[in-house]
């Protein structure tokens, strides 16, 4: 079964009761700041675990309504997909109501629900009144679809039709890619004594688990990840659409806050001149000059800037989408199709948003021909296209990347083409896919085989089962079993008895024990035809008792010792001495009395040195003798 995760967000005026509907749906009360509770107003965004289904796992981000605290609420609800658009039924549609529709509006939120809470206060004809208000702010939007729900907090009347309608709409909505790269954008970063730093945030994309070594940008910060929680529960992974806490190793620490993000290395890049598509809406004052300073927010970052135009010199008010770029007074993290919002810092009103074209915007002349360099940059070629549907499913047959861009063959064959002429795509086993999937994946399974040689010294790898259920999250099976067979073709990695494991490993003592195992091998060679209990030479040691297994089996996959019963064994060298010395003192068949004398031991040891003889097929019993084969 397949968990998909997503995050509702809960938008609206101050006091129009966002947190009381987030408990009457999870249970969870997601103001637990003492001056939250004091003046019962939400200040930092909220989050709450909203398991919907065994399949549908969802996080409600609780925003603040109150509008100075417009950032945190665009920090909240830039990594959700879905909105429950809060409006009280005793006061209806508010100003703070009308600027977060704004905002989601420009984040290109597509599916919500708008709920009227504290409908116990209306009559049916204020009812009415409540639902022609609604339809008048909707009017000629996405939100003009969305359903209406009229429910109470408190009495729990419609939360469970609510619940439903959650549900369905999620059934039907992507949910997002954890094939790609790791991205968490910081929204809180706290010490816990004892264990020391941690970052929480929703996972944008990509998958992270324990161990995994990351960055932290800006600042290029290298950290490894310690331990994992999901909604306060321990967890081995974190993935897409998930709110996690990451406790971290490593880094300064000194500089981090919310803005920073949370990164696999090598992919992304910081930028501070980013060219963009923006829309603006009528509910903001004037104009803005060219150039004028704004605030740009995405993600969790608030960084001032500079509105840079094109093709005007100031900025109105209206609908009209507008090619332009910001130039910020700090680098950030963003990529290709990300929101943002832009809002004049003095008086501080949001202007408009939308998303990102190019992270990594050029210098460019005033003038028409900058904006149609722009609008194609918007369009996206069809190489890029290709790229950006697998970033979204890692990997595709020819077929579903025809029905996912909606090229023709000669379009798509010709993208294709040019990408694995760049060495951008590659083609496995049917499938293609993006050289920088591939070098992920190569990299997360080269990482996990060092840490795993590392905690596990004595064995010989990682079954290869275990690895390919580990990437089905990424790719399909049969595109990661074409990929170990090029590993291990091109020496990357090896295959032994179904282990994986690097090419250059061998199973061999760890150090802090060398001597002390070795000295355990010593003891049994030095009997020689008197086995021993290993499990007790291993506790006589002192070895820590969880290395036993892993030790007892080294030593029988690398000849060294023969079990002959429970723990007792011979070394492998005994026990082939033991054998060239019966055979060449009896016949093509010997009785249990002639083997006791060629050896010349008691017939305690002797007994299931014959039945393991007889196990590796040296010898056959018949009756009361045995055979050589």
């Amino acid at each position: 079964m397949t968990v998909k995760h997503y995050t509702i967000g809960m938008a609206g005026h101050i006091d129009h009761g966002k947190t009381t509907l987030t408990k009457a749906l999870s249970g969870v009360d997601t103001d637990t700041l003492k001056e939250e509770k004091e003046r019962k107003i939400t200040i930092e965004p909220g989050f709450a675990p909203f398991p919907l289904t065994d399949e549908i796992h969802t996080s409600i981000v609780d925003v603040p309504g109150h509008e100075k605290f417009i950032r945190q609420m665009i920090a909240g609800v830039s990594g959700i997909d879905l909105v429950l658009l809060v409006i009280a039924a005793d006061e209806g549609v508010m100003p703070q109501t009308r600027e977060h529709f704004e905002i989601l509006s420009y984040l290109g939120i597509k599916k919500g629900v708008i709920v009227v809470t504290k409908s116990n206060l209306i009559d049916d004809e204020m009812k009415l009144l409540v639902e022609e208000d609604i339809a008048e702010l909707t009017k000629s939007t996405v939100f003009a679809a969305f359903p209406v729900h009229f429910v109470d907090s408190l009495s729990m009347s419609g939360i469970d039709s609510l619940k439903n309608e959650i549900g369905h709409l999620l059934k039907g909505t992507q949910s997002r890619s954890s094939h790609g790269p790791f991205r968490m954008p910081i929204d809180h970063i706290f010490t816990v004594k004892g264990q020391g730093t941690v970052v929480r945030g929703t996972v944008y994309e990509g998958e992270v688990s324990e161990g995994d070594e990351l960055i932290i940008e800006p600042g290029n910060d290298k950290v490894k990840i310690r331990k994992l929680q999901v909604h306060k529960q321990d967890v081995r992974s974190a993935k897409a659409g998930q709110r996690a806490a990451l406790n971290l190793s490593g880094g300064s620490k000194t500089d981090w806050k919310r803005g920073h993000v949370l990164l696999t290395p090598h992919v992304f890049s910081t930028t501070d001149t980013i060219d963009i598509v923006l829309a603006t809406g009528n509910s903001w004052d004037g104009k803005i000059k060219q150039r004028a300073p704004v605030k740009f927010y995405t993600g969790t970052s608030e960084v001032m800037g500079k509105l840079v135009l094109f093709d005007r010199n100031e900025l109105e008010n209206n609908t009209e989408q507008i090619f332009c770029q910001v130039r910020l007074e700090q680098e950030i993290v963003t990529k290709r199709g990300d929101k943002y919002i832009i809002r004049r810092p003095s008086p501080e009103e949001t202007i408009g948003g939308g998303e990102v074209i190019d992270p990594n915007g050029s210098i460019y002349k005033f003038g028409s021909n900058t904006v149609e360099l722009l609008k194609s940059k918007h369009d996206g070629t069809p190489q890029e296209r290709v790229l950006q549907s697998l970033e979204v499913e890692g990997s595709l047959t020819h077929k579903d990347l025809k029905k996912l861009t909606g090229f023709e063959d000669q379009t798509l064959n010709d993208a294709i083409l040019q990408l694995m002429e760049n060495h951008s795509l590659r083609e496995i086993q049917g499938f293609y896919i993006a050289t920088i999937t591939l070098q992920r994946v190569q990299s997360v399974l080269i990482n996990r085989l060092q840490a795993f040689h590392e905690d596990y010294p004595l064995r010989q790898g990682i079954p290869k089962a275990e690895v390919v259920q580990s990437l089905k999250g990424d790719l399909q099976q049969k595109v990661i079993n074409g990929l170990i067979e090029q590993w291990v073709e091109s020496s990357l990695i090896s295959l032994t008895d179904q282990f994986v494991h690097l090419s250059d490993f061998k199973p061999e003592f760890p150090k802090k024990w060398s001597k002390r195992m070795t000295q355990v091998l010593t003891h049994l060679e030095e009997l020689k035809l008197e086995p021993d209990d290993l499990l007790s030479l291993f506790k006589n040691q002192q070895l820590p008792e969880e290395l036993y297994n892993d030790f007892k089996y080294y030593l029988i996959k690398t000849n060294k010792v023969v079990i002959l019963f429970d723990e007792v064994c011979l070394t492998k060298s005994a026990f082939d001495s033991a054998v060239e010395q019966l055979r060449s003192k009896t016949n093509e068949s010997f009785s249990v009395q002639e083997a006791k004398a060629a050896l010349d031991t008691s017939r305690k040891y002797l007994i299931p040195i014959l039945e393991c003889m007889d196990a590796l097929g040296y010898t056959k019993r018949d009756s009361n003798v045995r055979k050589w084969v």
